[in-house]
């Protein structure tokens, strides 16, 4: 482990502690993922809820999100920000 380098010898507070993983640097925004811990997807009623929350395409570009029932036809999908609007990717048949 070592400290991102700054202008200064010292570590400041505000920086971040990175890690070395075969050679290379690990953001600790990795570390999550790495360490097995699942990843939790903002849910929301429809995209009007999100925006409403403050949650908005241009706000959070490339940002996914759950809708529980904001698909066509009322039925749970996922959004993705294309930075303009949310894109709606239906949720199909189970995984095999």
């Amino acid at each position: 482990m070592r400290w991102r380098a700054g202008q200064n010898c010292a570590p400041a507070l505000n920086q971040t502690l990175i890690h070395k993983f075969m050679g290379k640097e690990v953001p600790r925004s990795f570390e999550k993922i790495r360490s097995g811990e699942q990843i939790q997807i903002p849910t929301f009623t429809n995209v009007a809820a999100a925006v409403a929350a403050g949650v908005t395409a241009i706000k959070y570009p490339r940002r996914i999100i759950h809708l529980s029932a904001g698909g066509t036809g009322a039925v749970p999908c996922l959004a993705i920000s294309d930075g303009a609007n949310w894109k709606q990717v239906a949720i199909g048949a189970n995984a095999i």
